[in-house]
């Protein structure tokens, strides 16, 4: 069967169609033929089944969201709680798993992670860690204080450090175990004025859609096996940490790439309906003049508001700074805020040398959407460096993003000092 938005909008066809039929038999200013009157019959019987349809299909759409947001393990039947995850060691799971005996809070977290990928119809290759756990936060208390973090809580906030989506305030949808729908309202619906008496204009707001489907991001350490077993939490927090970084590197350089990344989502650069700002030649003020023509883009598709930032290479940053909205008297970048815009340099941003140019990207990134889907699966290859007595790591994440409103957003690859 068809998702909610594919049958309202059959359903908003068949309206119109009957509209038009009716329409024309009054402007005719007679009845119905009897052909004319069959179709039209049928059509309201179609109507009166798709309201019905949408109905069942909603309640069910509603239902397996419910489900995605609230994993649980098939064996306790309770998410695990902050205070357990604490003790949770990615070393102990990993030493556990490659002696054929885990347990503890490891195996307990382990099912859960894999009840969550059946859920959603995948599975877990390696060590499972469960959404619930990478979403808790510490607890503090005078028994559990935050100055020993949780290992998953280093993974969390390595990614958090790095991933520019969060820092420029992107819509962050966690605990996601299947395609994801997201309804958009067109941003174009308008009100018009009528003389007294007179038809109104069709106001109805235009949907579309958004889906998120899971793209496999992955990173990978070598241990040595010596270091499993001694290790003490501050390293391995280290090493996790680490590993949370690499993953954000890698959805950085799919995200704001100037070519598509195989396997990834499109990049933010090439989204269908994202304003384009043409390429200046590098001179006196065309960083300036380039970048304020991608603020005017967005004011013009009224998206000037929300969570507006820019987006671009370190490259960039000795013109921004030099930038003057009046010479010598008022710079346009004052601290980390161009034109009073945040501003943040990541070398995701897609620079060519050659070209002397880099991506960059200016709107509201409340309108990006990011899903983390599941938790991580922690793949333990004890065989391409068992021959330097170490296992290697390789940590998978699933993540999809994409833009609500591609018309709240500017591109434009701005071109250096060279």
């Amino acid at each position: 069967m068809k998702n909610s938005i594919e049958i309202r909008q059959e359903r908003a066809e068949l309206i119109g169609k009957a509209d038009a039929l009716l329409n024309l038999a009054k402007d005719e200013t007679r009845d119905f033929t009897a052909d004319e009157q069959t179709s039209y019959d049928g059509m309201m019987e179609n109507i009166d089944k798709l309201a019905k349809d949408i109905e069942l299909v909603e309640r069910q759409e509603k239902l397996n969201a419910e489900i995605a947001s609230t994993p649980v393990s098939f064996e306790t039947n309770k998410n695990i709680v902050p205070k357990e995850a604490r003790n949770y060691s990615v070393f102990k799971a990993v030493e556990g798993y490659l002696n054929g005996n885990m347990d503890g809070i490891e195996k307990e977290a382990h099912e859960q992670a894999v009840s969550e990928a059946r859920s959603s119809g995948s599975a877990i290759l390696g060590i499972g860690i469960p959404a619930s756990m990478l979403e808790s936060r510490a607890i503090v208390d005078e028994a559990n204080s935050s100055i020993a973090p949780t290992t998953l809580g280093a993974f969390q906030d390595g990614l958090r450090e790095n991933a520019v989506y969060e820092q420029v305030g992107a819509t962050v949808l966690n605990g996601l175990s299947a395609n994801t729908e997201i309804p958009v309202v067109g941003a174009n619906n308008a009100a018009y004025a009528t003389a007294e008496n007179a038809d109104g204009g069709d106001v109805g707001a235009q949907f579309s859609s958004l889906t998120l489907s899971p793209k496999r991001i992955s990173g990978y350490v070598d241990l040595s096996k010596q270091l499993i077993v001694q290790t003490g939490s501050g390293a391995e927090q280290a090493i996790i940490r680490d590993l949370g970084r690499s993953v954000a590197d890698a959805v950085n350089s799919a995200m704001f790439a100037e070519t598509n990344v195989t396997g990834a989502d499109t990049a933010l650069f090439n989204v269908t309906g994202v304003n384009n700002v043409a390429t200046t030649a590098f001179a006196a003020g065309s960083v300036l003049g380039d970048l304020l023509a991608m603020e005017q883009k967005v004011a013009e598709s009224k998206g000037l508001a929300g969570n507006l930032a820019y987006v671009t290479n370190p490259a960039l940053m000795p013109d921004m700074k030099k930038a003057s909205l009046v010479t010598s008297v008022s710079a346009a970048m004052q601290g980390m805020d161009f034109n009073g815009y945040k501003t943040i340099f990541s070398n995701g941003c897609a620079k060519d040398a050659s070209n002397s140019d880099v991506v960059t990207i200016f709107g509201d990134f409340s309108k990006l959407m990011v899903g983390h889907f599941g938790g991580l699966d922690i793949t333990v290859d004890n065989f391409t460096q068992a021959h330097k007595a170490a296992v290697r790591l390789v940590i998978n994440k699933y993540i999809s993003f994409g833009l609500t409103h591609p018309a709240a957003f500017s591109r434009c690859l701005v071109e250096f000092e060279h």
